[in-house]
């Protein structure tokens, strides 16, 4: 014969407020409950000192914080070191991005609402096309962007030229390589946002072209955000990346033109 739980044996127990001791904090009114475990096996259960609870839940709430605190600390840290942000901007912010002239001001404004907008950038696949010429900041800005949604919203950012992301892909042309041509586009299509600098300052062969073509358009149609960097003008860069390509940039995001003069040196 099973025997019924003992949950089922259990009578309802007997209960009383009495006067506690605790301590640490002192008196306090605490509930004692008497169950019946039959066979004249009384157990008695006594309320412990609710300021003594509370400081545990507290101390444990803490503790789960800073838990949670220090391993998000480590994923933001993951997610720089694996960036590819070069150490020069690992630190560039918007604060310490300097706005004096009204483009300037306008550039830093579009920038950092494209940053506060990350979630709906991530979910309509924003991007941003930053262009002109050296030293005017545009480096600066677009990493300022990875940096404030790999810290804020833990996104997956890579930042790469265009010539060690055809590296990349080219790899893959090697013997002894087990990964396709295809695998490669595919890693670079991963990342929430992908910044790719140095746009248009190699001529590039009409392979070349085509696979950089195939990186950013494949990025546009799977709505994944991508930033572009190019010392072109607007005009020289829809030359080297065509038309179509342009077009779907300006479709989904904005094009800058950084037309002040350079700033590094000052």
């Amino acid at each position: 014969m099973i025997s019924p739980p003992i949950s089922e044996t259990l009578q309802e127990p007997q209960s009383q407020t009495v006067d506690a001791l605790c301590g640490k904090h002192g008196a306090y009114l605490a509930i004692v409950r008497q169950y019946d475990m039959g066979a004249g096996k009384p157990f008695t259960h006594q309320t412990s000192c609710p300021t003594c609870a509370k400081e545990r839940q507290e101390a444990e709430a803490a503790q789960k914080a800073a838990e949670e605190a220090r391993a998000r600390r480590r994923r933001v840290e993951a997610l720089i070191h694996g960036s590819g942000i070069p150490t020069r901007f690992v630190d560039r912010t918007f604060a310490s991005y300097q706005a004096a002239e009204q483009g300037q001001k306008i550039a830093l404004g579009v920038c950092r609402t494209f940053a506060e907008k990350w979630p709906e950038r991530l979910a309509s696949g924003g991007s941003l096309v930053l262009t002109g010429g050296p030293g005017t900041g545009k480096t600066h800005l677009a990493c300022a962007i990875g940096n404030d949604v790999m810290e804020r919203h833990l996104a997956s950012v890579v930042f790469g030229t265009v010539s060690s992301m055809l590296r990349h892909i080219k790899s893959t042309y090697s013997k002894e390589s087990t990964r396709s041509e295809q695998d490669a586009i595919n890693e670079l299509c991963r990342p929430d946002l992908l910044i790719v600098d140095e746009v248009g300052v190699q001529v590039g062969s009409e392979h070349e072209r085509l696979l950089m073509f195939e990186v950013l358009n494949s990025r546009y149609q799977e709505l994944m955000p991508t930033i572009l960097i190019s010392n072109l003008n607007a005009e020289d860069l829809e030359g080297f990346l065509g038309q179509r390509v342009m077009d779907r940039y300006r479709e989904c995001g904005a094009v800058l033109a950084f037309d002040w003069g350079s700033h590094r040196g000052r």
